[in-house]
This record gives structure tokens, C-alpha cells and sequence, in this order.
């Protein structure tokens, strides 16, 4: 797959993923799901591991606004805020201001705010649907060092604890979870290919450019 169809997958799959983490209500979920099954033959050019699992979660029918309150929203079963399973809740307003999660917090905001974006000022920077939806608006920007950063340091170790939860609670939003952080690995792997790619080239073109004679 070349590059320019991997930013399109990429851009695709993350919009679609960030639509199926939420709410019924928020979106057209039988469009959204309608768009993901199409999106399933594309990823399987791209990666066959995420296709699968995207594939299996569609299989199941999707939940009802109720199961989804009490799965992700009123008193969570698990929270769809990725620094609330790293970080422990600070005990006092004190505490809060100063804590990881706070600091967490506010470098994705920075983040966002490098590539020109602002995020609702009622939700929290941590939400998965926004940190997805990020990676799809930024997706033509692959190589950019921030975007790497916010990949391999604010995103991917956040969704092991993520992911082992749903797990533990048998949803089929495991599946999901799996997905994602397969089509995220598949992100970095195929960016590092093309830098590499260009290493090369530069080298080889340097290794082409003539010299002039020492002698001359």
C-alpha cells in the first residue's frame, strides 16, 4: 500500500473507530457501523490483524444507550478516560491541580493546540473518541515529531490498562479496543518504513552527487 492510500485508510479508520467508542445517541451508529464494514476490506490491504478484529466487534449487535451509560458513563464500569487508568484521583482540589493526570492532561491539550485544535471545552482531552479523532485529522501529518510523541507516550501505554479491563468485563468493545491499538502499531510501523525509506534515498543520492576533481 503506498503511502498516499495508507494516510487515506488511516484517516478513515480513525474517524470510524472514534465514532464507534461513542455514545448511540451522539451518532448515526447504523452509518457509522456501515461505514466500518466497508472500512474492513480496506484494512485488510493495510493490516489483516486489525481487520479481524474490527470485523469480530462488528459481528456482535451493537449496545443500547443504557448498556453504554452503565458500561462507560454513570459510575463506569470503565471510564473511556485513559489517564484514569493509569493515574490514581487525586483526594483533594489541592492535589488535583498538581497531579499526573492534570499534567497528562495538559500536554494533550498542548498537543492538540500544535496542530491547530481545540477540543470542547466540556469534555476532557483524554476522552479515546477525541485522542482517535486526532489521529485522524492529523493523519497527513504522520511524521511529525509531536504527533509520534503523542502516539508512543500519551496513547499507547494507556491502552494496555484500557484494553485488559474490557477484557476482564467480557465486552465486545475488547475487540475494539484490540483494533485500535492494532491500526495504531500499523500507524508507526508504516511511518518509521517511509522515513527510513527517505534515509536511504538521501544516502544514495549523496553517495550519486559528483565531486569535484581534487586534481582539476
Amino acid at each position: 500500500m503506498n503511502e498516499v492510500r495508507t494516510t487515506e485508510t488511516l484517516t478513515k479508520a480513525y474517524r470510524l473507530i472514534a465514532s464507534l467508542w461513542c455514545s448511540p445517541q451522539d451518532v448515526e451508529i447504523g452509518e457509522v457501523r456501515q461505514g466500518a464494514l466497508s472500512l474492513v476490506s480496506e484494512l485488510r490491504e493495510a493490516d489483516g490483524e486489525s481487520a479481524e478484529l474490527l470485523s469480530r466487534f462488528l459481528d456482535q449487535p451493537p449496545i443500547t444507550e443504557e448498556e453504554y451509560v452503565e458500561l462507560f458513563e454513570l459510575s463506569p464500569q470503565c471510564a473511556l478516560y485513559l489517564g484514569s487508568h493509569v493515574f490514581e484521583e487525586p483526594k483533594t482540589c489541592a492535589e488535583a491541580a498538581n497531579s499526573d493526570r492534570s499534567e497528562y492532561m495538559v500536554d494533550l491539550k498542548n498537543m492538540y493546540k500544535h496542530f491547530g485544535l481545540e477540543i470542547d471545552k466540556q469534555e476532557l482531552p483524554d476522552f479515546l473518541p477525541i485522542m482517535v479523532e486526532f489521529l485522524g485529522l492529523t493523519a497527513q501529518s504522520r511524521h511529525d515529531a509531536v504527533r509520534q510523541k503523542f502516539i508512543k507516550e500519551y496513547m499507547v501505554p494507556f491502552m494496555k490498562p484500557l484494553c485488559s479491563r474490557l477484557d476482564q468485563l467480557k465486552t465486545p468493545y475488547f475487540d475494539l479496543g484490540q483494533a485500535l491499538s492494532a491500526i495504531v502499531q500499523t500507524d508507526l510501523v508504516q511511518t518509521d518504513l517511509v522515513q527510513t525509506d527517505l534515509v536511504q534515498t538521501d544516502l544514495v543520492q549523496t553517495d550519486l552527487t559528483p565531486t569535484e576533481d581534487s586534481g582539476s
